[in-house]
């Protein structure tokens, strides 16, 4: 029995961390858009069986990084300017329908939260840590839709949750100087929290996908896709 758990624990830490690595890879830019992922390599590299990896993949899929396409195996997920539109104005309605919502209720412990988020956020930036700062977009627009207290808006929006390290991973891609920018945009948010005005609110969030959006189409429409 002793055996079998410990096997157990070190299959799962070696998923864990080629999981950690491959995110790693894909959000540094080692491993490219649309680029196939040889499973052969990677246990190599890492010098783990191609058990862990395949492992690491699916996990990976689940969070909208892989794609796995049939004849080819698993590469890394592309996002079209439809993608982004279709992700970013969902989000974009959900979280202004949970402030007009949950703004009247809002409280000082929800701006703490959204406070501490958006310290981890600026470390991340600083370190130049990609991984750490797609948890923290999600964690403090998790923040945000929380305070509705609508269990199945709270849902909705985090089925979108797959999708937004993808999103994050193009946006890095295509548009790196606009990660410089990405903590202001988010602490201009908090800002709008505080004021407790709820048009400001939502405007605040729409500008904050929309002008995202414009930037991402221009340079789809320049690279013709």
């Amino acid at each position: 029995m002793y055996r079998t758990l410990s096997s157990h624990l070190t299959r799962t830490s070696l998923t864990e961390g080629a999981t950690h690595r491959i995110r790693q890879m894909i959000l540094h830019g080692e491993l490219k858009p649309g680029e196939r992922i040889n499973e052969v390599h990677l246990s190599r590299d890492m010098q783990i069986s191609r058990g862990p990896i395949r492992e690491a993949l699916l996990i990976l899929e689940s969070e909208g990084l892989v794609t796995h396409e049939v004849n080819k195996g698993a590469t890394v997920t592309i996002l079209s300017s439809k993608d982004a539109y279709e992700i970013y104005s969902l989000r974009a309605i959900l979280e202004s329908e949970a402030m007009r919502i949950g703004l009247p209720h809002i409280r000082d412990a929800d701006y703490d939260y959204l406070q501490t988020v958006l310290n981890q956020f600026e470390q991340a930036l600083v370190s130049g840590d990609v991984e750490n700062m797609v948890v923290c977009d999600i964690d403090f627009h998790h923040g945000i839709v929380q305070i509705s207290n609508h269990s199945r808006l709270i849902k909705a929006h985090q089925q979108l949750d797959p999708l937004v390290g993808a999103m994050f991973l193009t946006i890095s891609n295509i548009l790196p100087l606009r990660l410089n920018h990405v903590v202001e945009i988010h602490r201009v948010l908090l800002e709008a929290l505080k004021s407790k005005d709820s048009d400001r609110v939502v405007r605040e969030l729409q500008w904050h996908y929309m002008k995202t959006l414009e930037e991402l189409n221009t340079h789809f429409s320049n690279d013709g896709h």
